[in-house]
């Protein structure tokens, strides 16, 4: 029997929508390990004990004082069974991992003063909550299957990334950037670019920690950047021959199902880099 179910997925692909300044901003990443099945909501539907979801939310808290953002994820590698549970810390161009019997220790756990792991491998995170949206499970899983092949353990599942409709999406540690339309068979030469060092430039949504100006804007700068400022819309970075400034503009408007869960339409204003 044939699938007739029309997916947010396909129809923003058809639309020919751009995914440039999608990624959802953020600045800490906390990534848990969680096993059991993923729900909707699964940040707030689950199973964990009552210390280790009050952690989760002083941790987040904590960081919000400092007037950063932080977003929490589960992930998970079904097929690998071990005892360890894994969390990742992901903030200011780096990654760290701890590693513990269960979350008994992740509980007394201070992201900022412990010694934990440095990891400078690149990890990838996919999205298969597919509870949350169908297409992140229908696109997710086959991208977390070849992702295994080439990238082994460093490849994960994880909860929802945001942007359903750009699925089969996939973050990307330390980088820190965020992307769309990962497809399978596209799978290995997207490893190949990233574990050069280099950004996927056609799958890019954008880097979490930079506003949506600043994630289209650094794609008009060749090789190395950091941001400096955003005034409006022109995007100024930090480059080896100085500052330089990047100018974007408003794109034309799409109207997009955002979700599997959605009927309804609903109207976004995408960024490009200015015209000359």
């Amino acid at each position: 029997m044939s699938d007739e179910r029309v997916y947010c997925s396909d129809l923003c692909l058809a639309s020919g929508e751009p995914m440039l300044g999608t990624a959802v901003e953020v600045d800490v990443w906390l990534l848990l390990e969680y096993k059991p099945t993923w729900k909707a909501k699964a940040l707030e539907d689950n199973d964990l004990a009552e210390q280790t979801r009050a952690w989760i939310d002083r941790t987040l808290a904590a960081v919000a004082q400092t007037g950063r953002k932080a977003r929490a994820q589960f992930i998970r590698r079904p097929e690998l069974d071990v005892a360890e549970t894994t969390l990742f810390i992901a903030e200011d161009g780096g990654l760290r991992r701890f590693q513990g019997e269960g979350y008994r220790e992740i509980q007394q756990l201070d992201i900022d003063s412990a010694d934990i792991e440095e990891v400078a491998e690149p990890h990838y995170f996919v999205c298969t909550n597919g509870q949350r949206d169908l297409c992140c499970a229908r696109y997710g899983l086959p991208v977390y299957q070849e992702l295994r092949g080439s990238v082994g353990a460093r490849a994960w599942q994880t909860t929802h990334l945001g942007g359903h409709r750009f699925a089969p999406n996939v973050l990307v540690l330390p980088q820190g950037a965020v992307y769309g339309r990962v497809f399978a068979d596209a799978a290995r030469d997207f490893v190949s670019t990233i574990e050069a060092g280099g950004m996927s430039v056609d799958h890019l949504r954008g880097r979490s920690a930079y506003p949506p100006e600043a994630q289209v804007a650094e794609t008009g700068i060749d090789g190395a950047c950091t941001l400096l400022a955003v005034n409006g819309t022109t995007v100024t970075f930090e480059t080896p021959a100085g500052p330089r400034g990047v100018d974007v503009e408003p794109a034309a408007a799409y109207e997009v199902i955002p979700s599997c869960g959605k009927t309804e339409t609903e109207t976004v204003l995408p960024l490009r880099l200015a015209e000359d």
